[in-house]
């Protein structure tokens, strides 16, 4: 381990503990965690990726449950790592910390909000990158950075000692280099599940249409190969595609209206220093209206039917994670972001659990893959599935 972690300034907070270990024994023992700032370290503060928030907070008198969890089996805590600016952007651009460069695709982003936690492991300075999903900020870094990454159901890890973002959609997630490694933490985080055989393999065409042309490829072979190991294959039953378009607003809409109920007193009092982008998207979620949430809220209910009508216990959905690899560092990524929505949505708004899976990459060897989805409370059964795919990886993937 590179005990200098302050090389690192963009991937890791100069606040916090560090190299820190309670006990060496446990299923985690030894390995290195690196930590989203938003989680609460008994004596402590949080950046939540923002000075102003910083210079405010007072420190924490206990340690978030997930924290405590790990390092109950051993885990070595080598640093806080940066989020964007409240963990409201899927860029990984702080303007007050720096950018996380991929370490994987030089000149390119991470994604975030993840992004510290992403970046530490694809540059193999820690084993496992604990961050949080509200609208994809574990999924897309995994994505971009060639990782596992999971998004765990809603509500099944608590949350006590996190600094929120959208309550309603806010989860605790965790990125790993490997799907056996993404399990074990899986098996320390998650409450006891019902570990059930996964057969049937669901696909959901009209999302291929939403990724870049050239990638379209990569993802019809992995379906191919991904096939192999499910004794049964069936189209997602949609009705009307139409809905597809709606899942990105009616997803912005509704984290909005919590965010703007979560920090829009903060604010208002503060007047923190935000990036541009940062601060527009907190602007329009403060002027998000009642009735646009009761329509969004019609949207996520269609929604949650139509998933409850194609999953059950024994069946996951393939579908993309991003619909690009990684931007560049500094690209305009506005329109980019809406079609992230579109797919990182799909779980957001019917609580499922998701996992990205590392297995492809473009013609100019930028990290890429796919996920897999299940619906809320399968999320062991949805790791024992993915972990068997990857023990395959080597000769099928």
């Amino acid at each position: 381990m590179n005990n200098n972690i302050n090389q690192y300034p963009a991937i890791f907070c100069a606040h916090g503990p560090k190299n820190w270990q309670t006990t060496k024994q446990g299923a985690l023992a030894g390995l290195r965690l690196g930590v989203k700032d938003l989680f609460a370290v008994a004596g402590e503060k949080n950046s939540a990726g923002n000075p102003d928030w910083f210079a405010q907070a007072a420190k924490a008198t206990t340690t978030a449950s997930a924290i405590d969890k790990l390092m109950a089996q051993g885990c070595q805590f080598v640093g806080f790592t940066h989020t964007d600016e409240i963990a409201y952007s899927l860029e990984g651009n702080n303007i007050h910390y720096g950018v996380a460069e991929n370490p994987k695709v030089k000149g390119h982003a991470c994604g975030g909000s993840s992004m510290g936690s992403a970046a530490a492991v694809a540059a193999n300075l820690v084993d496992i990158g604990l961050g949080t999903d509200t609208g994809g900020s574990v999924r897309i870094p995994a994505s971009y950075c060639g990782l596992f990454g999971i998004r765990p159901s809603h509500g099944v890890i608590a949350k006590d000692g996190l600094i929120p973002l959208a309550k309603d959609f806010d989860t605790i997630g965790w990125l790993t280099n490997s799907a056996s490694l993404l399990q074990e933490v899986g098996d320390v985080l998650l409450p006891a599940q019902t570990v059930n055989q996964v057969n049937t393999l669901l696909v959901c065409e009209p999302l291929f249409d939403l990724v870049a042309t050239e990638l379209q490829p990569l993802l019809e072979q992995s379906l191919t190969q991904a096939k192999q190991h499910f004794s049964h294959c069936r189209s997602f039953n949609l009705a009307n595609t139409e809905i597809i378009s709606e899942l990105a607003d009616a997803f912005r809409i509704l984290q909005g209206r919590n965010i703007a109920q979560q920090h829009g007193q903060w604010i208002s009092a503060q007047n923190p220093i935000f990036s541009a982008a940062v601060a527009g998207r907190f602007t329009m979620a403060m002027s998000l209206t009642e009735q646009e949430e009761r329509e969004a809220l019609k949207v996520q209910k269609a929604w949650q039917k139509i998933m409850a009508d194609n999953l059950n216990t024994s069946t996951c959905l393939f579908l993309p994670t991003t619909p690009t690899t990684a931007p560049k560092i500094g690209a305009d990524t506005s329109t980019l972001r809406m079609q992230i929505l579109t797919l990182s949505a799909i779980a957001g708004l019917s609580r499922s659990a998701q996992v990205h899976l590392p297995f492809s990459q473009s013609a100019q060897g930028h990290p890429y893959g796919f996920s897999l989805l299940m619906s809320q409370g399968n999320d062991k059964s949805l790791l024992e599935t993915c972990q068997n795919l990857a023990a395959s990886a080597d000769t099928t993937i």
